[in-house]
């Protein structure tokens, strides 16, 4: 998490129409909050998190006070919600601020199960890139919102030197997106690089690296790629299902360029 937070304040007494929340996620638990009333809230167009919880001050929401909704790519929230600075939630005290968090779960310390295989710590590496979390806070009446993420692509080429029969793991997020395209080339003097890929929902269980409850699906079962060749990989929701992530092994530590592109919208077969 991003500390200290952006403060809705500074962009109200600056003259913005308003608030953008742009940043990384650290934890499953990461909160964040507005002390600023608003017309309206959307998940920003560069989240990678789908799923948006939402809380705010209803007195007629007993015992709590605490009213509640989700926003995600197809759902904004067009209304007033107003924070009420002056009162708190119950029975936590806290003040009755705009709350949001992702409704959607990270978990930093997953490790492959199964698929390919088991991760071993004693040879496999493993590298996250953070989940994105972008919600925007509007202050001005709207008659309408009309939300959605923009495809996003990832790029890479050189990976953490491995040892002996190790695996290089990639998580990428991926929630809600509906279609991926992913093109990789092995540029590895003389040595085949493997790549699989790996759906993954997470699931909240217990704090251990080897918990079995996360769904792992293979999606592109491991394939060795000749050095100078290349291979390309369609992902789509209707025929393979949607993932919290995917997660990408390699066998070699490069140089191998891998482009990943994701979307919301699944293209037609």
């Amino acid at each position: 998490m991003t500390y200290p937070q952006p403060s809705a304040d500074q962009y109200a007494i600056r003259g913005y129409q308003y608030f953008r929340l742009a940043t990384t996620l650290v934890s499953p638990g990461d909160i964040y909050d507005s002390t600023q009333s608003a017309h309206g809230f959307a998940v920003g167009p560069t989240s990678d998190i789908a799923n948006v919880n939402l809380a705010y001050f209803d007195d007629q929401v007993l015992p709590t006070y605490m009213a509640m909704t989700t926003i995600s790519p197809n759902r904004a929230f067009v209304g007033r919600i107003d924070a009420r600075n002056d009162t708190s939630y119950v029975p936590a005290g806290r003040a009755a601020r705009i709350l949001f968090w992702p409704a959607d779960i990270y978990d930093p310390n997953y490790r492959p199960i199964a698929k390919p295989a088991a991760f071993d710590p004693d040879k496999d590496t493993i590298n996250f890139v953070a989940p994105q979390l972008e919600v925007i806070e509007y202050f001005k009446p709207l008659a309408s919102l009309t939300p959605g993420r923009q495809d996003k692509e990832f790029v890479f080429q050189n990976y953490p030197a491995l040892l002996s029969g190790g695996r290089f793991f990639l998580v990428i997020p991926y929630y809600g997106r509906k279609y991926a395209f992913l093109n990789f080339t092995n540029r590895a003097a003389l040595t085949s690089n493997t790549i699989g890929i790996v759906g993954v929902n997470y699931a909240i269980t217990q704090d251990d690296s080897d918990n079995p409850y996360h769904q792992e699906t293979t999606l592109l079962t491991e394939t060795a790629v000749a050095n100078g060749e290349s291979i390309d990989h369609v992902i789509r929701a209707s025929q393979h299902g949607m993932f919290d992530a995917l997660v990408i092994s390699l066998d070699n530590a490069g140089p191998a360029p891998l482009r990943l592109v994701t979307s919301d919208i699944e293209e037609a077969t």
